[in-house]
Formats: structure tokens, sequence, C-alpha cells
């Protein structure tokens, strides 16, 4: 499972841009996620790895740039379904 590093600052306000859902709702559900679970892909999309057998699709259009040179994550409780996914520009303006 993901470890997620809790910097909530600035991920208030932000909603994901289909479904509409606040992207952090204050329970330390958003964080870094680390590269080496985020698979780029052609499409523009994103393959997000939580778990040994966990694999999650995010298409281009439900991708945040972040505010820094890293991958984010925010998860519902239980951390089964991926609320927002913020991925550093480069990636998001592919």
């Amino acid at each position: 499972m993901i470890a997620l590093a809790v910097a909530h600052s600035w991920y208030t306000g932000y909603h994901d841009p289909v479904t509409g859902y606040e992207c952090c709702d204050d329970k330390k559900d958003c964080g870094v996620i680390s590269p080496r679970y985020v698979e780029p892909l052609p499409s523009g999309g994103f393959n997000i790895r939580t778990g040994s057998k966990s694999r999650y699709f995010i298409p281009k259009n439900r991708v945040i740039e972040s505010e820094d040179s890293q991958y984010h994550i925010c998860l519902s409780p239980p951390f089964s379904y991926i609320r927002c996914f913020f991925a550093p520009h480069t990636e998001a303006s592919r």
C-alpha cells in the first residue's frame, strides 16, 4: 500500500475535473506518491499502482497539474477510490 505524506495546505479547493468531487476532505487522504507507483501512458493518462495487485487508470481529463514537481494522490477512505490525481506540469500537459 502507498504511504501518504500529508501536506494538505494546497489541496484545499481543488476538485476532480470530471467528477467534481472535492480532492481533500481534511481526513489525511492526500499526499505525495512515489514515481515508482506511477506509469505515464502515451494517451496522457496514468496507471497508478496502490498495492501489489491494485491498479487504477486515470484518464488524461482527470489529471490535475500539481503545484510542485511531484505526483500527488487523494484517496477516498478506505483508500479504494482515487478522488484526485496530480502530476507535474510536464506530465499533466502531455
